[in-house]
């Protein structure tokens, strides 16, 4: 059987029958993972998709200054992985790292056997997982490229004002594609 700790954020995805449960259930494995730690590194092959059941994590990339760019944050119930790395089975150009300690359950699809109904209960999972996955990616894109800094901010506080709680300043700021001192001017009302 599924774990009970992650069952409600399977079943929000896909409503699986108890017997399709069973089947998956294999598919998930346990991670714990310490603040710092890396679940994907860049350049690594990324096999699976990921369910955080408690703690965070953010997807980044390195600048060659050294700096870092966050792309995405996972928090508790969510989904993440390097989704053109996973589909196209290339390395990753990203970076997966736990913000804090985090439980994660790695979900290794490609040792799942290839159903021949793409309409199977699995295969359904599976693209609501990408649908789900590709909506985010556009969400930030579009974040950045319509709006300016002040307005991406205004955002964050409108769409997801826990990321003010959850994420520091500095992660925050390289989300949104600006300084971090620029990001003080804009919480200050000087920009």
């Amino acid at each position: 059987m599924i774990d009970s700790s992650i069952k409600e954020y399977v079943l929000k995805v896909y409503p699986f029958s108890e017997g399709e449960l069973l089947t998956v259930a294999p598919y998930f494995h346990k991670i714990l993972l310490n603040r710092g730690t890396d679940l994907l590194r860049e350049g690594a092959l990324c096999n699976s998709i990921y369910l955080v059941e408690s703690g965070s994590l953010r997807s980044f990339y390195n600048k060659e200054d050294g700096s870092d760019v966050n792309l995405h944050f996972t928090f508790e119930g969510e989904y993440t992985t390097s989704f053109m790395a996973y589909l196209n089975r290339e390395p990753s150009q990203l970076t997966i790292q736990a913000m804090e300690d985090t439980v994660v359950w790695q979900l290794n699809l490609r040792n799942y056997p290839r159903p021949k109904d793409s309409n199977n209960p699995f295969s359904t999972y599976i693209r609501r997982l990408a649908i789900r996955l590709l909506i985010s990616t556009e969400e930030h894109y579009n974040m950045l490229m319509m709006n300016n800094p002040v307005e991406r901010y205004q955002y964050i506080l409108s769409n997801k004002p826990f990321l003010l709680q959850k994420v520091s300043l500095g992660h925050l700021a390289s989300y949104l594609g600006i300084t971090r001192e620029t990001l003080s001017r804009i919480r200050n009302n000087k920009y």
